[in-house]
């Protein structure tokens, strides 16, 4: 790890602050804006193989001042919304001004199913991937255009940039894409934690996404009111074996509830060795309290791993060799803000350099750029860190979490279940996108009693004698008892001030029927646990509790990049709910009136493994 404060060379305009990089980089500036933005062609029609009409919009520079297209040829910088190229071209979802003013064109389609595009909407399936290599040949062959195509956007738009690198094959114009917000894996990342279906996220973006597709023919296709008519309702009936589907199967704790061929056909992580075969340069952009905090890093080391024939669900080893084509910028950044700044420099550092053949250093930094939550900005070269050694932090009486063994040969600890939480909680900012950012600051200040739930139970080491600095995934590996057949177990990584103001760093959750483990997607862990716990999440691995008997728990917390202060307290929290997790109605029999003995003995003890930098 190279520990350069915010002095990294990428990051370097980011924060105003301009190191000492490769020659070639010194040479590399930004640059004012050469050109004005038009919207040239608007509600531009584009047919797939099969048929299917798409809709795009192509903003190109033109002179300042006036309308007239600059020269070019200029490369492409192509976006793939589900929201609407005209109402949804906005934040990470919008073509981008900085580009275009720079000497970019920039393209915006609805993806199939959306806004003026024909088609089923298929949340990521496989005809969205293809569409998008259809997409880049068509962009790579507009007028004005070099050839040469880049893709850009974020959430939804960043994990159809994946698919669609995945899917053009080798020596395709399309040059590097820069996924914002990403998922490896939507269905762990976002659609339960643990087996628990996260109602806030997943349920309420599946329900926007039906509302958008609904309404925004209308707006994409103003002049031609029965097409939009006519889209509107063929977009509105896809939602029947989408959205709907997909809510009756939560109601009814089946289908989509559980991992599945649906899910795996979603998932990026599965498609990084062909990005890699293809030759698509990466830049992947994270937040440390995003909904897609778990997936993104395991992106980066998917990645890097496939670039040198490892598996992609491995951690990177310590001695591999780092491919400076993919990277990933990781901050304490929600859904609503990823960056923290302005990304728009790391953009066109990045298209410079792969749509341009420009050296813009970017080659020689990282490729793991993270902004610690709390010390500054540093670069790594591989995830998890080599730095960061799994250290184990025992469970003990009294609610004291230590390094040291407990002593004593019998002891717990018991939560008791309650199927809603009113503490507060950095899920309240995480899983709604960044909406709620200012009621977590508000409620996260108020007296520590009011931060914890009846029935909860805390466990706190003792006042830091130095800084502690956390950096990747932490696994949690509960001895417990049950009194029921089923349980739900949240945990909550905080930071406790000498003043008793409490700053919650990451969490998670394990539904206790879910506690299969596959070994073999596994990373291990300090004191003979899993650093990451990968649960199969498939009925068939369903493995109900026996009441009484005591059970082994693994629960994943998601990647943390954080460093404690010196004087600070670590302290863990354990309870059985959260605001964002719905308990799976059917189950809810088998959970209530239960209580957990939670192990904290020397003979069966409970074990949280910190990824702890030395």
């Amino acid at each position: 790890m190279r520990r350069t404060l915010l002095g990294l060379l990428l990051l370097g305009p980011l924060f105003a602050v301009v190191p000492a990089g490769p020659a070639a980089a010194a040479g590399w500036e930004p640059g004012p804006a050469l050109y004005d933005v038009a919207v040239t062609e608007s509600d531009v029609p584009v047919t797939m193989a099969d048929g299917r009409v798409l809709r795009a919009a192509v903003h190109r520079p033109v002179l300042p001042g006036t309308t007239t297209p600059a020269d070019g040829p200029f490369p492409v910088i192509l976006v793939q919304t589900p929201y609407g190229k005209s109402v949804g071209n906005t934040g990470i979802g919008a073509v981008n001004p900085y580009l275009i003013e720079r000497g970019y064109i920039g393209v915006i389609v609805d993806v199939a199913g959306t806004g003026g595009s024909e088609g089923t909407s298929q949340l990521f399936g496989r005809q969205e991937a293809e569409d998008g290599a259809e997409l880049v040949e068509w962009a790579a062959r507009l007028p004005g255009s070099t050839g040469e195509v880049g893709l850009l956007g974020g959430s939804y738009l960043g994990i159809d940039q994946l698919f669609t690198a995945a899917a053009v094959g080798p020596g395709s114009p399309l040059k590097a894409i820069l996924p914002i917000v990403s998922a490896s894996d939507p269905y762990r990342d976002l659609f339960v934690a643990g087996g628990v279906v996260n109602m806030v996220s997943s349920l309420g973006l599946i329900a926007a996404y039906f509302g958008l597709r609904t309404l925004t023919p209308a707006a994409e296709r103003p002049t031609v009111p029965v097409d939009a008519l006519r889209l509107s309702l063929e977009h509105g009936l896809a939602g029947i074996p989408f959205e709907l589907q997909t809510g009756l199967d939560v109601l009814a704790q089946t289908g989509r509830v559980y991992d599945s061929a649906y899910w795996q056909e979603r998932a990026p992580q599965r498609v990084l060795q062909q990005i890699v075969d293809n030759d698509v340069p990466t830049f992947l952009v994270g937040g440390q309290y995003d909904v897609f905090q778990r997936g993104e890093p395991l992106l980066f080391s998917g990645l890097q791993n496939a670039s040198v024939g490892r598996s992609v669900w491995e951690p990177m080893s310590a001695d591999q060799p780092v491919d400076p084509r993919f990277h990933l910028l990781t901050g304490p950044w929600d859904h609503g803000n990823p960056g923290g700044e302005d990304l728009d420099e790391i953009q066109l550092r990045w298209f410079d350099q792969w749509l341009k053949d420009v050296d813009t250093g970017v080659l020689g930094t990282g490729p793991l750029h993270v902004v610690d939550s709390t010390a500054g900005a540093f670069e790594a070269d591989r995830f998890p860190l080599a730095e960061a050694t799994p250290t184990a932090y025992h469970l003990h009486p009294g609610g004291v979490l230590s390094t040291e063994l407990p002593s004593a040969n019998h002891g717990s600890r018991t939560l008791s279940y309650s199927p809603i939480s009113l503490a507060c909680r950095r899920s309240l900012q995480q899983w709604t996108a960044g909406l709620l950012r200012e009621v977590y600051r508000a409620c996260s200040s108020a007296p520590p009693p009011a931060l914890l739930q009846l029935g909860d139970a805390s466990f706190d080491t003792a006042p830091l004698g130095e800084p502690l600095q956390i950096a990747g995934p932490i696994g949690l590996r509960l001895q417990a008892k049950s009194t029921r057949p089923e349980a739900i177990f949240v945990a909550t990584l905080q930071s406790v001030a000498p003043d008793g103001t409490v700053t919650d760093l990451t969490a998670g959750a394990l539904l206790g029927s879910a506690r299969a483990i596959d070994p073999a997607r596994s990373w291990p862990g300090a004191a003979g646990t899993y650093q990451l716990p990968y649960h199969p999440h498939t009925r068939e691995a369903e493995q109900p509790i026996v009441p009484g008997r005591l059970t082994r728990f693994d629960v994943e917390l998601r990647s943390a990049f954080t460093t404690v202060p010196a004087g600070h307290r670590l302290r863990l929290v354990l309870g059985t709910a959260d605001t964002h997790l719905l308990p799976p109605p059917l189950k809810l029999l088998d959970l209530l009136l239960g209580f957990y003995g939670v192990q904290t003995n020397r003979v069966t003890p409970s074990v949280l493994s910190l990824p702890v930098v030395d």
